[in-house]
């Protein structure tokens, strides 16, 4: 009896196997169209997520190469980052619950691309300032040399008058010196201008460009760029000037009146210091309390630092 059934199971399924294949030969058509459908999305995903990490890591890679002047690995800094959100986690569950400790964790995470960050605005915001001086050394170097772009460049390259754009002209230098190619001479020149990351950076190396790969004589742009240059250096003084004031009180006062309260808890309320920062670190309120005092110090920092060291630009 159980030896019919299987004869029957496996007639059945031999049948329904052969009227699905006889389905798919006469469909075949269709479903090698659904295939390629499904497998061209998927390429085209996949090509957007290795886009996507690609300008990510990119993007790092020219804030550490702004910042440093050794070469480092982007991977070796997002390790870093996770360690320290890692850490951070594990130590704000020991006060905190986990929903509040993800925040923090993950401020704290992005501590190490934040200061990058401003480091590398501060290298570009040197670079700026000196732009004027720069510019006009080349129209200077640019007509003694009869308008030879590599000649300038390369005494301006050596030259330690230029600390932070001198690498950055001499790296420009050793990569247009021996190619003819438009496309690298594009490269070259655009790295150069996204280093320092100003309009008149910009206009320079565009002039840079017309001037090695065409030959033509550029010096009437440049001459533009200098006389801008000196309009907004004008504009850049006054704004420190108003500035100034909120500066101080932001970079000094701020840490003063923290330290003056503990001082004052400790000589007039009566708690010892041990129990000051027991209450501080170790309980929710306190250390939740004490991240966004640093947090809010961290922005108001930034923030002054932006509007006060502004980049010599127009």
């Amino acid at each position: 009896m159980m030896r019919e059934e299987n004869i029957n199971i496996l007639i059945t399924g031999a049948l329904y196997s052969l009227f699905a294949g006889g389905i798919l030969l006469s469909r075949l058509p269709q479903f090698k169209t659904l295939l390629l459908i499904i497998g061209t999305r998927r390429r085209l995903y996949l090509g957007n997520r290795a886009r996507t990490a690609g300008a990510a890591d990119e993007h790092i890679a020219l804030l550490m190469h702004t910042v440093f002047k050794k070469r480092y690995s982007t991977n070796l800094f997002k390790a870093v980052s996770v360690l320290i959100f890692l850490c951070m986690m594990f130590a704000g569950m020991q006060s905190v619950s986990l929903p509040a400790a993800a925040p923090l964790a993950l401020a704290a995470g992005l501590t190490p691309y934040t200061l990058l960050r401003i480091r590398a605005e501060t290298v570009r915001r040197r670079g700026s300032q000196e732009g004027e001086r720069l510019v006009a050394a080349f129209l200077n170097r640019y007509r003694i040399e009869n308008y030879n772009v590599y000649a300038t460049l390369e005494s301006l390259a050596g030259s330690t008058e230029f600390r932070v754009c001198g690498r950055y002209l001499l790296k420009l230098l050793l990569e247009i010196r021996n190619t003819g190619n438009g496309e690298k001479l594009y490269r070259a020149t655009d790295a150069f201008a996204r280093a320092i990351d100003t309009n008149w950076s910009r206009m320079l190396s565009y002039n840079i460009r017309l001037g090695a790969g065409r030959g033509m004589n550029v010096s009437p742009g440049i001459e533009d760029i200098l006389v801008q240059l000196r309009d907004a250096r004008a504009v850049m003084e006054e704004t420190k000037r108003l500035n100034a004031e909120a500066s101080r009180i932001i970079t000094f006062f701020a840490p003063l009146l923290y330290l003056g309260s503990v001082a004052l808890s400790v000589r007039f309320l009566g708690i010892s210091f041990p129990v000051l920062i027991r209450n501080q670190l170790g309980t929710p309120e306190g250390f939740t309390l004490l991240v966004l005092i640093i947090l809010l110090f961290a922005v108001n920092v930034i923030l002054i630092e932006l509007v006060t060291h502004q980049k010599m630009d127009y």
